[in-house]
């Protein structure tokens, strides 16, 4: 068990002493002293000196309690003195009654002196371990010690009575000839327990901070516990065993009485000492002048000076009009005054010239109460306020720059209530300030403005980035304009938002001048919609204000149809007419453009895949409508293609690109009909196919490497192998993940010569450790289905053993439930070859597959590598616990190891631990290493396993 550091400095020589007593115990009693010095002469005088002493140092308890008790000590304290003036009363009643001593009391055999003897061990043993078994609290107690001491004298008196009248049922503690009885005995042995069962809840206590001298205490019941010891040796009361219950009593209490006086005396004067010292040190470290005054201002004491306002070193005595500018001093005196009458006084400010500058110090007095005859003192504090008082300067010149600025500003709280607007916003809408404030500013916006607006703003604004942007707002008279408005955060110290703030600008003049000088150079003659550079606008727009927008590009189908009437004008009347249909369609935040003869393409800001969807739907509903062409009904349908920021593209003409593409298709798959952009599957045939043409010189060019990832065995804590993986690094491209390649070299066959590769690169690392002394590593190697279908599997595996100098036990094979289960009869012949060669196999990510231990069972299996998907979940998913038990078990059953995938937190690991796994490897136990670093991890995690 381990001590806390705050009992070592006491508990220590608290141990010394036990320990030393207890060799002097254990000696005595191997000597067999009382055999040879039994009947001692003079024993009286010695038994009433240690008694004596005994007594004191009791009443000396009682004593150093009774003086504390004011001072609320703790109630185990107050227990523990009632309780020992009980002892005290009892030994002086044993003494008297004592055989020999005068009739002071009465005369009677040893059983009176007994008697008193035992009830005095009692009463001391059950006091000690009353006291450290309640919690050690100081404060008020609800009984007070005069009660608790009245009650031990009333159990005093009942035992004196007891013991003198001698009722016949108390059992005897001596026989006729003076040896003690069996209850004596066995009252000992039951004193003994009392005591040492003091002793280990001291040692428990011992565990936690220090509350009090738990060292001493521990010493007093294991002393007292051996001086019982000694009396369940006794034969008589004049035999050394006698001698020495009385000489370790002694020593026992005089512990109990150093324990009570570290509490009630060296304790508090301590935390009286340290407080003063803590006082001391926060006066010195107080940047602020700290000074003790009279009521004329005269200095009586200086606690701390700063280096900024050090008047001068011989201040006690001298006035402060001596000290200060008249003006200072007044100021000083009045803050006095005001102490005088208040009892306090704080924020008087003044101002004094050190060197070239001009500082302020506030200042804050409070009135000490005088000792009887003594005027009143006070304590002043000067504290430097310059840079403070400089920057509420600053703020008030602020003020009146934001108060008079021709900016309209407006200050939002947290929730975007109005908490401030300066004269030049009142002036913007009409409203007065008090009408303002408490209000949302989108109280002030135009209907007209899209509540997908409102809650882009505000949620842009709410992650802490500024919002800019043009708002259609109301004035008090009703009057619609624009403004130019940016939404800023401010944030405070600690980096939290606390405030917004909102600059508005009326831009209606600016913006109808910018509408007419546009719309005669960006939009389309013939349809009055935006043209390319206007569409490019609209789309950077959108894209700062949503996260997602969609680009439709709709293709009218049969338009030559139409402009088969006579003349042009009736294609163009379908065009103005598809036009506004299709602006109808829209919502108000849309766009919508002509880029092409037949096409028109749209903008649709905020929408995802299901918004433009039915966005397309509605288009493709106004076309189908019929129109009237010249008098004629004309049927037009069209085809929607739709491409959507920022999952297909982030730049507009690879979206309009892309929305033609998927325009094409919807025309290819019938007409009249909507499609998203897909990447062309000729893009990812390619890709594959370069692939498979660089893995082809992968080998050969070096581009491959191994990394091993180590195994951990939980019984012994140690690294018992690694799992050998299969790495890429492509200079073209770059390291490119096992689950796209390795299916690659299945479908190529170049599975086998990279698997004869991995099995030769890990025999010859396997046979470099084992020659570096690492001679217990295993590693364990993935064999695909394609190299398990090779006939020759056994004999090759067999030849590469050989010719790298490993012995079998040191490769492990993996293999998928899928392998074996392909063909299960095939696969037995295999893995009994390989079995009867030496290498063991492993099921790889057993769980994932459909095998069962029915099946399992007839082959030769050594472990099974239990899936990751059982793992993951585990230490809170109850199915996967009761999986994983259920696998661990059967596996058990079976004869086969266990092993748990992609273990990743301490959780998972303290449930396969408990759940009987035998091995690990995951992320939480290490990552994938390279040679040299599973090295140098094997060797600092234990060294060479055996």
């Amino acid at each position: 068990m381990t001590i806390h550091p705050a009992h070592l400095a006491e508990s220590r020589p608290a141990f010394g002493a036990v320990s030393a007593l207890l060799v002097i115990l254990v000696v005595v009693t191997t000597l067999r002293l009382p055999t040879a010095a039994s009947g001692l002469s003079h024993v009286l005088p010695l038994h009433m000196a240690l008694e004596t002493l005994s007594i004191v140092a009791a009443s000396l308890i009682v004593g150093l309690v009774w003086s504390a008790r004011h001072a609320d000590p703790p109630g185990n304290l107050l227990w523990l003195a009632s309780a020992f003036l009980g002892v005290a009363l009892l030994d002086f009643l044993h003494v008297l009654s004592l055989p020999g001593m005068p009739d002071f009391i009465a005369s009677g055999p040893i059983a009176l002196s007994a008697g008193f003897w035992l009830a005095a061990r009692f009463v001391g043993a059950l006091g000690l371990l009353a006291a450290v078994w309640m919690p050690w609290r100081a404060g008020p107690v609800r009984v007070p010690l005069g009660a608790w001491q009245l009650l031990v004298l009333l159990l005093v008196l009942t035992a004196t009575v007891l013991i003198f009248r001698a009722p016949p049922w108390l059992p005897l503690t001596h026989t006729p000839g003076g040896a003690p009885t069996a209850f004596m005995a066995g009252a000992e042995y039951g004193i003994f327990a009392l005591n040492l069962l003091a002793a280990i809840r001291l040692l428990w206590l011992m565990r936690l901070p220090r509350r009090f001298n738990a060292g001493a205490l521990f010493a007093a019941a294991c002393i007292m516990a051996q001086s019982e010891f000694f009396l369940t040796r006794h034969t008589g009361a004049t035999d050394v065993y006698s001698l020495f219950s009385h000489v370790y009593k002694v020593l026992a209490y005089l512990y109990l009485y150093r324990a009570v006086f570290v509490a009630t005396v060296q304790d508090p004067y301590a935390r009286v000492d340290e407080s003063r010292r803590r006082l001391q040190a926060t006066l010195q470290a107080l940047p602020d002048l700290v000074v003790v005054m009279d009521a004329r201002g005269r200095y009586l004491a200086v606690h701390a000076v700063p280096e900024t306002a050090r008047p001068g070193p011989d201040l006690r005595g001298r006035l402060v009009e001596e000290i200060l500018p008249p003006q200072a001093a007044d100021t000083v005196l009045a803050a006095l005054e005001e102490a005088g009458r208040q009892g306090v006084s704080r924020g008087r400010l003044l101002s004094l010239r050190i060197g070239e500058h001009i500082r302020w110090f506030e200042l804050s007095v409070a009135r000490k109460p005088a000792w009887a005859g003594e005027s009143d003192h006070f304590v002043v504090i000067s504290r430097d306020v310059t840079q403070r008082h400089e920057s509420e300067q600053m703020l008030r010149k602020f003020s009146l720059v934001v108060a008079q600025s021709p900016v309209s500003i407006m200050i939002l709280d947290p929730a975007y209530r109005i908490e401030y607007v300066n004269e030049a916003c009142t002036r913007l809408s009409g409203y007065a300030s008090q009408e303002l404030l408490g209000r949302s500013p989108v109280d002030l916006w135009s209907p007209r403005v899209p509540t997908a607006t409102v809650l882009a703003m505000t949620a842009q604004v709410s992650r802490g980035e500024p919002w800019q942007g043009e708002l259609a707002s109301l004035d008090k008279a009703g009057r619609e304009f624009t403004e130019s408005v940016l939404v800023y955060p401010l944030r405070n110290a600690d980096g939290a938002i606390i405030n917004y703030l909102t600059l508005r600008e009326n831009i209606t003049e600016k913006k109808q001048a910018a509408v007419r000088v546009q719309h005669l150079s960006h939009y389309d003659p013939l349809t009055g919609l935006p043209d390319r550079s206007l569409l490019h606008e609209h789309f950077q727009y959108a894209r700062r204000q949503f996260r997602t927008l969609a680009v439709l590009w709709i293709g009218l189908d049969r338009v030559k149809g139409a402009n088969d009437f006579p003349g042009h004008r009736a294609g163009d009347a379908l065009l103005r007419g598809m036009a506004l249909r299709l602006r109808s369609a829209l919502r108000t935040q849309d766009v919508l453009s002509r880029l092409s003869d037949d096409g028109f393409q749209a903008i649709l800001p905020g929408a995802g895949q299901q918004e433009a969807a039915s966005g397309a739907q509605a288009l493709l509903d106004a076309v189908s409508l019929p129109l009237r062409l010249e008098g004629q009904k004309v049927a037009v349908t069209a085809s929607v293609g739709i491409a959507v920021y920022p999952s297909d593209a982030d730049g507009l003409d690879t979206l309009l690109k892309q929305a033609e593409t998927a325009m094409a298709r919807a025309k290819a798959e019938g007409r009249n009909g909507s499609c998203f952009f897909a990447p062309d599957m000729q893009a990812h045939a390619a890709r594959l196919g370069a692939l498979t043409h660089a893995l082809r010189h992968a080998q050969q060019r070096g581009e491959l490497r191994l990394v091993y990832q180590p195994q951990l065995r939980l019984s012994e804590h140690r690294v018992f192998g690694a799992e050998a993986l299969l790495r890429w690094d492509s200079p073209q491209w770059g390291e490119v993940s096992p689950a796209e390649f390795i299916p690659l070299a299945e479908s190529s066959g170049l599975i086998v010569s990279i698997g004869d590769w991995v099995l030769r690169t890990v025999l010859r690392q396997i046979r470099v450790w084992r020659d570096c002394g690492l001679t217990g590593l295993a590693v364990a190697v993935n064999l695909s289905a394609v190299q398990f279908d090779q006939p020759n599997l056994p004999n090759r595996i067999g030849r590469l053993l050989d010719e790298a100098g490993v012995p079998p036990h040191c490769l492990e094979l993996e293999l998928t439930e899928a392998v074996i289960m392909k063909a299960p009869e095939i696969a037995a012949r295999k893995i009994r070859d390989l079995h009867q060669r030496g290498i063991r196999l492993a099921i790889d990510d057993f769980g994932a597959g459909h095998s069962s231990f029915g099946h399992l069972k007839r082959f030769k299996i050594h472990k099974l590598k239990i899936d990751r998907g059982f793992v993951r979940a585990i230490d809170a998913d109850v199915d996967d616990q009761a999986i994983m038990s259920a696998i661990v078990q059967m596996a058990r059953s079976l004869g086969m190891a266990t092993l748990a995938k992609g273990v990743e937190t301490a959780g998972q690991l303290a449930f396969l631990k408990a759940s009987g796994c035998d091995d690990i490897q995951g992320f939480h136990f290490s990552q994938p290493l390279e040679t040299e670093d599973f090295e140098r991890f094997v060797l600092r995690l234990g060294g060479n396993p055996p």
